[in-house]
């Protein structure tokens, strides 16, 4: 009735990182921007084109955060997130996880969550939906039983910067603060990942 057009971002639904960036190509092609798009693109995508030849380590990561509700959300197996958790070096600890919802995040009981990340590597706490996590004594506030989890007893507790999904346009750099992470890297470098203490 009022003659605004209306556009419909689906990049969140994207299964690959670089899917999420490519976003940047139409907006491109809107603002009559193309070249500059495409340039762009190209430099995220070597930042995943660099890591083509790693060798996976096996290390495990648990992606999640704990809702109002108390259960666990952790994300799809087929989403981008997970497949930047693989590209990057790591196993998603719940890549086994059976979802046919089609949704990106999945909620789960504390039980189910406990029964596969005890003994993950690396847990990383979603602060994109969830920003009251800054400190391993945030987390142990939520549940008690984090105390018994591998990655908080050895210190490998991390937290995502809270605007990490509205970052589509530097997304792929996850990639590599993956990398980071599992090779014992610079944390200075990451762009997207903070230690809890």
């Amino acid at each position: 009735m009022l003659d605004i057009p209306v556009f419909i971002d689906r990049s969140s639904y994207e299964s690959q990182p670089l899917g999420r960036t490519e976003w940047i190509k139409l907006y491109g092609a809107m603002l009559d921007k193309e070249e500059e798009a495409a340039d762009f693109f190209a430099s995220q995508a070597s930042v995943v084109e660099n890591l083509k030849d790693f060798q996976n380590t096996e290390k495990t990561v648990a992606f999640f955060y704990i809702n109002t509700s108390g259960a666990a959300v952790v994300r799809n197996p087929e989403d981008y997130i997970s497949n930047m958790i693989e590209l990057g070096g790591a196993r998603n600890a719940f890549r086994d996880l059976q979802d046919d919802s089609g949704k990106t995040s999945v909620p789960i009981t504390m039980e189910q969550f406990y029964d596969t990340a005890e003994d993950a590597d690396y847990l990383i706490y979603n602060a994109s939906i969830d920003s009251t996590v800054k400190t391993l004594d945030d987390l142990l506030a939520k549940d008690s039983m984090f105390a018994d989890y591998k990655a908080v007893k050895e210190g490998n507790v991390w937290t995502t910067e809270k605007s990490m999904y509205q970052a589509t346009d530097k997304i792929a750099q996850f990639t590599n603060d993956i990398n980071l992470l599992v090779t014992g890297g610079d944390p200075d470098q990451m762009v997207f990942l903070r230690k809890l203490s």
